[in-house]
């Protein structure tokens, strides 16, 4: 089984489609919320996965390598990039 962890935020549409793409495929992941501390959670986001601007949200992990947001995530789906 694939370790996913979706960094989200509330009010995010992107976060909700994210989501949804996975409870619709039934695959297991871990949402952490960063309402209460984004600005905070897109500086740490951003160093630590070396990114050339500041995060956005969603940030997916899957299997500690960060694949990006929503568009990311769904374009490596469909080239068969990743799957699960």
């Amino acid at each position: 089984m694939r370790k996913i962890e979706i960094y989200t935020l509330d009010y995010c549409p992107y976060c909700q489609k994210a989501k949804f793409f996975f409870d619709e495929h039934n695959i297991e992941y871990t949402e952490i919320p960063c309402e209460d501390k984004e600005d905070e959670a897109r500086e740490e986001l951003t160093k630590k996965w070396n990114l050339k601007s500041l995060a956005t949200f969603p940030q997916i992990i899957i299997d500690g390598e960060n694949i990006g947001g929503y568009s990311d995530l769904i374009a490596k789906y469909n080239n068969k990039e990743i799957s699960f």
